[in-house]
């Protein structure tokens, strides 16, 4: 009588077993990802929104903030800003004198100082060449997503994505990378869909560079928040 009731019971969860949605890869999850990020791409050749960023460089001597409010190109292509009002140190600055004055600030750091100081990259730049690893089912912000893990060159990438097996958006992404002569770069963006394209709302990114001058050496840190809004597509 045991084993009838246990078949009965096995034949009634059947039905219930097989209408749970299987796992995804990793691979399947970003490749659902990029297939609805290509669609929504088309005809789009240029992407701006309104930013208010914050840089600082914090050195030896002495620590430097530069604010930032403007329209910012985040792609395709290399991102770029046109700043409306820019402050460093809390002084303004008149708006013609300002790219110059900010780029000489980017480039006395180098390589260090052109990625930390440019608005976020477009998430495809990020994810479409990367080498898709682990899945996992996580929560992220309170949402249930998949967690997956990639890498690219010398960086290591988490990425969470909702729980969609057709049309996943991307939630977020942290990046942490290792970069020459000691430096470390560790990025953080969140997103949000806008027109079938899920692009950052917020990013926080910070990088260490070690130094030597003279007989000394240091760490000097570069870090750049940022948020975004009222996007235009064209």
């Amino acid at each position: 009588m045991l084993r009838s009731a246990l078949v009965l019971l096995a034949v009634a969860l059947a039905p219930l077993a097989s209408a749970q949605p299987a796992t995804p890869s990793g691979r399947e999850v970003v490749e659902a990802w990029a297939d609805g990020w290509r669609r929504a791409m088309a005809g789009v050749d240029r992407i701006e929104a309104e930013e208010r960023a914050e840089h600082t460089f914090d050195g030896p001597r002495r620590r430097t903030t530069i604010q930032i409010e403007g329209r910012a190109t985040l792609g395709p292509g290399r991102p770029g800003r046109r700043p409306r009002h820019t402050r460093i140190d809390g002084r303004a600055l008149d708006p013609e004198d300002a790219p110059r004055a900010v780029g000489r600030w980017v480039q006395a750091f180098g390589p260090a100082g052109r990625e930390v100081g440019a608005p976020p990259p477009l998430p495809a730049a990020l994810l479409m060449n990367a080498r898709v690893g682990d899945l996992r089912a996580e929560t992220y912000d309170g949402q249930a997503a998949w967690r997956v893990d990639l890498s690219a060159r010398e960086d290591r990438i988490r990425a969470w994505f909702t729980r969609s097996a057709s049309d996943p958006r991307l939630l977020a992404v942290r990046v942490e990378g290792e970069r020459p002569r000691g430096g470390r770069i560790v990025r953080e963006v969140r997103y949000a869909r806008v027109r079938g394209l899920d692009l950052p709302t917020e990013s926080r990114t910070t990088f260490t560079v070690r130094q030597r001058r003279r007989l000394r050496a240091y760490v000097v840190t570069l870090s750049a928040s940022g948020s975004y809004s009222d996007f235009s597509l064209r």
